[in-house]
């Protein structure tokens, strides 16, 4: 069962642009030091670094009040990483014609009430998320040291699930590198460097101050509707260097317009997913995927002020997230 489960696993993720590999990671990449620096008991990481006097300052930087959306509807059709992810689904569980019969038979209700109640099933993962800092390991390491044998159980993460990330306010800076690069668009499979980075930023005339949220806008998510699938399983991206970059910057979380923040094939096709194991493992460093980073973009509003509130699910490796930038 094992063998069959995966070959289907490896033949599946070829095809979409995955290669798993049975080979350590940490012996393939430099995954760099860990930033545990905010003791044994710590569950924030860099959310730390949001403090009442960089929170009022952030709000304080607010100018004209208007609002701009960075979050995609959770809806039926959103991209999934198939088979790693499941599709998002939801169902009507009650309607109101038959509930208002139900009240009726067996309530007594003379006023015509009904109402409708859904059923979801769902990844965490779905549309624009957040990744709690325990949704990743380097072999059965977590997160400030924790060992996967004792940090999690049947009904989810005991310490670093998503219900133990702050809220975040935070100053809100966009990096866009497909402007930089001067296209509509990343192309898939392009790593994006810290080069990329500092070269948009010099360009813009932006700074990342510490504490910061950060966007990285490829182009990539015009495709998020368009092109689900074709969106989920390829795409532009950062390489490790860039993140190790963007974390020397003492940042709290770093997002982008694409499936997984960081560039799909890797930079090497037998190491998955590196760029989570450096930032939520070894730097406490939130990822936000799928952001709606376009209109920000297109106004070339470079520096904003974020709010992002997480759901608490206990336990939880994510959350579908709803942020807002305010100017």
């Amino acid at each position: 069962m094992k063998t069959k489960l995966r070959s289907f696993l490896l033949s599946s993720t070829m095809a979409a642009g995955l290669v798993l590999s049975s080979q350590a990671v940490t012996a393939d990449v430099d995954l760099g030091e860990n930033n545990w620096s905010w003791g044994k008991d710590d569950v924030l990481g860099a959310g730390n670094l949001m403090t009442a006097n960089s929170i009022k300052a952030a709000l304080a930087a607010v100018e004209s009040g208007k609002i701009i959306e960075l979050s995609h509807d959770v809806a039926v059709g959103a991209p999934y990483i198939n088979p790693i992810q499941t599709p998002y689904v939801i169902t009507l569980a009650r309607t109101s014609k038959n509930m208002e019969k139900f009240l009726r038979d067996n309530a007594g209700a003379t006023n015509e009430v009904g109402f409708y109640l859904e059923r979801i099933e769902m990844t965490t993962h779905v549309s624009t998320h957040i990744d709690a800092l325990g949704h990743v390991t380097i072999a059965a390491e977590l997160y400030n040291g924790l060992d996967r044998e004792d940090a999690a159980s049947d009904i989810g993460l005991n310490h670093n699930g998503i219900d133990k990330s702050p809220p975040f306010i935070a100053t809100g800076i966009l990096i866009d590198v497909a402007a930089y690069k001067g296209v509509d668009n990343l192309e898939p499979g392009y790593a994006i460097t810290a080069a990329d980075l500092q070269g948009a930023l010099k360009k813009q005339g932006t700074t990342i101050p510490k504490g910061a949220i950060v966007f990285v806008h490829t182009g990539w998510g015009k495709n998020f509707t368009a092109k689900p699938q074709h969106y989920a399983h390829t795409g532009p991206g950062i390489g490790i260097e860039a993140s190790k970059w963007l974390a020397s910057k003492s940042v709290v979380a770093i997002g982008a317009d694409n499936m997984a923040l960081e560039v799909t094939p890797g930079e090497d096709p037998k190491v998955i997913f590196p760029v989570h194991q450096h930032l939520l493992v070894k730097q406490g460093i939130y990822i936000i995927e799928n952001v709606k980073s376009d209109e920000l973009a297109a106004q070339k509003l470079y520096q904003t002020t974020v709010i992002m509130l997480p759901t608490k699910f206990k336990g939880a490796t994510g959350t579908p997230l709803r942020i807002i930038a305010l100017h």
